[in-house]
């Protein structure tokens, strides 16, 4: 596979966020998450959750873990992103953006798919202090996921401006794009290892099933991890990088997906929630304690499951 690298300048725009330190009107004054179980026997936490507003996120925790980047949607009647502090239960709205969004490692920014113009989405990077963005490899076509390396300075996407979707990353300091995949089918949601020598992503063949893959960073290589009739995907690092969350729909009558974790090789595959509805976009926080993940269950939204230093979930709601 060939990797394709070129320069392409950052565009710059300054814009005025008054509104940032300003607090939602979906504020909430004592914070207590409200918790049920999960049929499969885990205890669920309701992090932010409503029947009429879809909140969603996309490995949106902060480095300290005290911090949630949410995207929520009602539909017609808009959609916006705020910042949810999980010990206060403060959410403070982010005007400019409008969808799922990632910390830098510093904290001090965020990077985003905000939607423009017939629906299309750019990656801008948003600095939370100063309300400043920067458009991250400008394309006429779809860029969207992304998400950063462990120092922050490259930034992996996925995007359709080769006609199909591809793993790109931008390295923000000689502003370099690399092509990693080049694949006549789909291919999304690319992460990298903790120790950014791999890079986590799922791909999916002619006749719709989607995989886990991995492309070792050194070479290029990509090694392939799932290879059963059913849907894998939006695969996750745990915080050491040993164990690998993802969704799939192996077990589940509906089709919809549910939560699993594998050890790296791809082995030692362990069902974590069994719901009718949908499950995806998994995330470990950093000290491993709480996956966060999206579902469709009612109500829909954000929600989150703990764990113990072996990777067990708590098992009903008296244990938490």
């Amino acid at each position: 596979m060939r990797l394709i690298k070129r320069s392409i300048f950052l565009s710059t725009v300054v814009l005025f966020v008054a509104a940032c330190a300003q607090q939602s009107d979906l504020a909430v004054e004592d914070l207590v998450f409200e918790k049920s179980n999960d049929p499969g026997g885990c205890s669920v936490e309701h992090i932010a959750v409503s029947p009429s507003t879809n909140h969603y996120q996309y490995d949106s925790l902060s480095s300290d873990g005290g911090v949630l980047a949410v995207a929520w949607d009602r539909g017609d009647d808009g959609s916006g992103t705020y910042l949810f502090d999980l010990s206060t239960g403060e959410r403070t709205d982010l005007p400019i953006l409008n969808n799922g969004a990632v910390f830098a490692p510093d904290g001090k920014t965020l990077v985003n798919s905000v939607y423009v113009e017939n629906g299309k989405t750019d990656i801008i990077e948003f600095d939370i202090a100063s309300g400043e963005t920067t458009v991250i490899s400008p394309h006429p076509e779809w860029d969207w996921l992304a998400s950063y390396s462990s120092d922050g300075e490259t930034i992996l996407f996925n995007s359709f401006r080769t006609g199909r979707s591809d793993i790109y990353s931008f390295n923000k300091v000689d502003e370099t794009l690399t092509q990693w995949t080049d694949y006549d089918g789909y291919e999304a949601h690319g992460q990298f290892s903790p120790d950014d020598k791999e890079i986590l992503f799922h791909r999916s063949d002619q006749q719709g099933n989607f995989d886990i893959f991995l492309i070792d960073v050194e070479t290029a290589t990509i090694r392939q991890l799932t290879d059963a009739l059913s849907e894998e995907s939006y695969g996750s690092w745990g915080p050491d990088g040993d164990v690998i969350v993802m969704a799939s729909d192996r077990n589940q009558p509906s089709g919809e997906t549910d939560l699993f974790l594998m050890d790296r090789d791809g082995e030692n595959i362990r069902q974590i929630t069994d719901h009718p509805a949908k499950d995806a976009y998994p995330f470990f926080s950093p000290d491993g304690r709480y996956l966060y993940f999206n579902s469709a269950r009612e109500p829909q939204g954000i929600y989150r499951i703990t764990f113990d230093e072996e990777f067990n979930c708590l098992s009903s709601v008296e244990d938490g």
